[in-house]
């Protein structure tokens, strides 16, 4: 390496680099919490024009009370026990309540005598993450409690998920259902897969088919194909609903019979 690179390779250059470019928040605090350095990110995060804004002040000049005073005393913690933080899940609230997500580590520093001195803390915003994570739960709890059958597959049919009413109206324990091969629980499989085809051209498809119980009786059903993607478009599963026919056919054999014995 040549002076001109050796010089601009220098520990100062490049934590200038990192603190101004990497979207994450970084900060350094000395041993009373007080911000000596931050990043651009968590300047912005914290609303301030400039990283220069944060130094010498807290987070209790940023945030509410109760945060504030949580992360305090995990500093307080790191820097008498010389233990880092790793990976803590923190709800950050503002003095004007904005409310974000964080996995925060902390670390400390140490001087050259072994004393802790300060600590260094990098925080990633997860709060899309967390909010996905609440719309799969309550989705969960939907899908948990509706009346029609729902399995979910991967591309090659392996059964991945199944709700409660879909073990139910097969005859199976839930965990019985995962791994399995779909197309195993159709009567005709054939007609499954053709409407498979259509819903992976057309994004879904309909169609009534007979389903097998794991006694092997058979019950009709009305049933969709629906395509799942991920955020790039690609298609990673279906979602299977189930509506089993049974008692709709029962009624409507009884009110025939009935119809029959009215009209003698």
């Amino acid at each position: 390496m040549s002076g001109g690179e050796a010089k601009f390779f220098s520990d100062s250059r490049l934590l200038k680099i990192l603190m101004d470019n990497i979207p994450d928040s970084i900060y350094f605090k000395d041993s009373s919490s007080r911000f000596i350095m931050v990043s651009n990110a968590h300047a912005k995060n914290m609303g301030l024009k400039s990283p220069e804004e944060a130094r010498g002040k807290t987070d209790f000049d940023f945030y509410a009370e109760d945060f504030a005073r949580e992360a305090y005393e995990d500093e307080r913690r790191i820097i008498e026990t010389g233990q880092p933080l790793i990976n803590k899940i923190e709800k950050i609230v503002t003095k004007n309540g904005t409310i974000r997500w964080v996995s925060a580590t902390k670390v400390p520093i140490f001087n050259d005598h072994g004393r802790v001195i300060g600590i260094v803390g990098i925080s990633r915003d997860i709060t899309k993450y967390m909010e996905m994570q609440r719309q799969m739960r309550l989705l969960s709890s939907v899908v948990e409690q509706v009346s029609e059958g729902i399995a979910v597959t991967d591309t090659n049919g392996k059964i991945i998920f199944a709700n409660p009413a879909w073990a139910e109206m097969h005859g199976y324990e839930e965990n019985e259902l995962i791994e399995m091969d779909i197309h195993d629980l159709y009567e005709r499989p054939e007609i499954a897969r053709k409407l498979e085809n259509e819903a992976l051209t057309k994004g879904n498809a309909k169609g009534r088919l007979g389903h097998v119980k794991k006694n092997g009786d058979v019950f009709p059903t009305l049933t969709s194909w629906n395509i799942i993607k991920d955020r790039e478009g690609k298609t990673i599963g279906i979602a299977i609903i189930t509506k089993s026919l049974t008692d709709i056919i029962r009624v409507l054999r009884d009110v025939k019979t009935l119809k029959s014995v009215e009209e003698r």
